[in-house]
């Protein structure tokens, strides 16, 4: 078995550069445990296992494109805190929210996305009259750079796995 550890929020903090997360990355760190320390400012070291649970809910509900009352709702939490965790998250991580701005924006001129591969996705919905049409468009064009450039890099790992596994018997 082989695994990219924590491959979408990987991708994400390439695509949007976002230096806070990207030095998470180059450190080593826990990228759950460090969300939680800035989601709910405390000291990395005092993030006990609900914290980084919690933040590991934010960090994948983020880029599924969660809104806050599904993020409510996955934390069992008021509105109020989950509003808090959630502005909270993209102050701490404001390049990746200027990212989901730019996509989005970049995605309703365009009518589609494009992987770091160059694959694109389409979405008609994007300029649906219906808004909850046109949220749900929003995003899924955010999450398919990441998503798709995630499976991108697994097929080419997988490709090369099975020729370095032949190769080597």
């Amino acid at each position: 078995a082989f695994d990219y550890s924590q491959i979408e929020l990987r991708v994400a903090a390439f695509l949007s550069g976002d230096e806070k997360m990207i030095d998470i990355f180059k450190r080593g760190g826990d990228v759950h445990r460090a969300v939680a320390a800035e989601v709910f400012n405390v000291p990395p070291e005092m993030v006990d296992d609900e914290m980084r649970r919690r933040a590991k809910v934010i960090n994948f509900g983020i880029l599924y494109g969660m809104g806050v009352n599904a993020l409510r709702q996955n934390l069992g939490t008021t509105r109020e805190e989950a509003q808090s965790f959630y502005d909270e998250y993209f102050k701490n991580f404001s390049g990746l929210s200027r990212y989901m701005r730019e996509v989005k924006a970049d995605a309703t001129r365009l009518g589609y996305t494009e992987t770091i591969f160059g694959r694109r996705r389409f979405f008609e919905g994007l300029k649906s009259s219906l808004p909850f049409v046109r949220a749900s468009a929003e995003r899924m064009a955010f999450n398919a750079p990441i998503q798709g450039a995630e499976a991108d890099i697994i097929k080419i790992a997988m490709a090369r796995i099975d020729g370095y596994i032949k190769k080597e018997g």
